[in-house]
């Protein structure tokens, strides 16, 4: 299951180029890897070139991994190899761990089971453990499962081995078998104190990072021409298999001085289907009954409305550094004024994240919107940030928008010939073992064409409190000052309410 974070919308449509590019020197395997391959697998001894040498080098390698040097220490590891390849049955597991916490999930298979192949009949549960969470990192939640399960089986005691089974199953969707593992472990005063507290953290992260199964939310909004929107919502998730399976309804209040009030409630369906160990899909779909109290256009009559919307999009794990979303939709577009024309939106996206290192991703997005008005809008995005991990997680960078119409300020919404936002982001996030808070802003100049430049910003905050084991409720607040903020293109202020729970 993917974290949250980025759901892939609007993005890169060099992402594509991007993926060969980087796919490129990430598959291209280690020397011992093409060795072993060519070998058909057990002739460590084929190639002794340098052993006092390969000696050292393990040293240093060993030196650098207790630095936390990770990827120093696997490039070490691999010269000490390539002198000596008898060390491989020594040093596989070492080397699997390093490629590990590099983020090489797949590396990390390859020297795991290396390393077990080198020992036939011995049950090294440290390195079974590595290698299941090697697997739960790559995707393969299955074989992940499959083995915390035996490591399980053959020791309850072992806290680890029951954190990686829980987590593993969430990860592969399963969110109630996960969290019941999960919860056990926290609930056990006699198993390990740090897996019980690693359960405890997990099981934050799960209810205000994830989507869990239960969600209640109030929303309210206002834009700076006094439109509010107030919405309630109700979502149960459950799962068939690794299949997630949701349901949706709510209701929606769209106000405004002196113009009728448009009552909108809804009901949706969704579902979570991973397709492949690197392919997963995300489809939702809903029904809204709009409503009004009188006229919001002249001559037009009373609102009575039954449109569709959508949201769905496949992503694609190239690699462990590598993420593209594919999308498409479609959504009305809110004021009331398009409301009272019944315009709609039809969107198509792609969009990229890319570890560049531990510290830096580049992300982008490409979205276009195909308007009922037969208006079109073009929207990019590009952002690069710094990310420092550790008990206060902070993220820093600039990002650049673009946006663009076909027929600029048809009538309705907000809709420049042109406008680009050139903006530096933060965000600081520190998690407790029961309390979430996280900080954003950003501060930018917005240009418009005919228009001048402005200084534009946003600031929120959120704060997830795990009130109980199976409950978390969180508040999210913020204000935005762009065009960018609400579909007339004014200012708006969002708070938010939710009840988030799992079974």
């Amino acid at each position: 299951m993917r974290h949250r974070g980025h759901r892939g919308r609007p993005i890169l449509l060099g992402a594509l180029a991007a993926a060969l590019v980087v796919a490129g020197p990430v598959v291209v395997a280690d020397p011992v890897v093409v060795a072993d391959a060519r070998a058909g697998a057990p002739a460590d001894t084929a190639r002794v070139l340098d052993p006092d040498a390969a000696r050292e080098r393990v040293a240093a390698a060993r030196e650098a991994a207790g630095r936390d040097r990770h990827e120093e220490a696997a490039r070490t590891y691999l010269e000490a190899l390539a002198r000596d390849a008898r060390l491989v049955p020594t040093v596989a597991d070492e080397l699997a761990y390093q490629k590990l916490w590099r983020e090489d999930a797949e590396k990390a298979i390859f020297y795991f089971r290396r390393y077990l192949a080198r020992h036939p009949g011995e049950r090294n549960r440290d390195v079974l453990k590595g290698l299941a969470l090697a697997y739960s990192w790559s995707g393969r939640q299955g074989q992940a499962i499959a083995l915390y399960r035996e490591l399980v089986a053959e020791d309850p005691t072992d806290a680890a081995a029951r954190l990686g089974l829980g987590r593993s199953l969430i990860w592969d969707n399963r969110l109630h078998e996960g969290s019941r593992v999960l919860l056990a472990l926290e609930g056990d005063e006699a198993a390990d104190p740090g897996g019980r507290r690693e359960a405890t953290r997990f099981l934050l992260t799960m209810l205000d990072g994830y989507d869990p199964p239960v969600d209640l939310r109030w929303t309210g909004i206002w834009d700076s021409d006094d439109l509010s929107i107030q919405r309630l919502a109700a979502r149960g998730r459950t799962h068939v298999s690794n299949v997630l399976l949701e349901a949706r309804a709510g209701i929606a209040w769209y106000t405004q001085p002196d113009r009728p009030t448009v009552t909108a409630p809804r009901v949706g369906l969704g579902a979570v289907a991973p397709l492949a160990r690197n392919w997963q899909l995300h489809a939702y779909a809903w029904l809204d009954r709009m409503t009004s109290d009188g006229e919001l256009i002249a001559g037009e009559g009373d609102l009575d409305w039954t449109p569709w919307g959508a949201d769905a999009w496949l992503t694609w794990l190239v690699t462990d550094r590598l993420r593209l979303d594919l999308g498409a939709g479609r959504q009305t577009v809110e004021s009331l004024d398009a409301l009272g024309k019944a315009l709609e939106q039809d969107l198509v996206s792609l969009s990229a994240d890319w570890r560049l290192g531990r510290a830096w991703t580049l992300s982008g997005a490409v979205l276009q919107g195909d308007f009922t008005d037969q208006n079109r809008r073009r929207r990019g995005t590009a952002r690069l940030f710094w990310r420092r991990e550790g008990t206060l997680e902070v993220r820093l960078g600039p990002a650049f928008t673009y946006m663009d119409h076909e027929i600029p300020y048809p009538g309705g919404y907000w809709a420049p010939d042109w406008v680009r936002n050139l903006s530096l982001e933060a965000r600081a996030e520190r998690r407790f073992d029961r309390l979430a808070l996280r900080l954003a802003g950003s501060l930018g100049q917005e240009k418009e064409l005919g228009a001048d430049a402005i200084t534009v910003g946003a600031i929120s905050g959120h704060v997830g409190w795990r009130l109980a084991p199976r409950w978390l409720v969180s508040l999210d607040a913020g204000h935005s000052r762009s065009r960018f903020a609400s579909a007339r293109g004014y200012r708006r202020t969002v708070v938010s309410l939710a009840a988030r729970a799992t079974f």
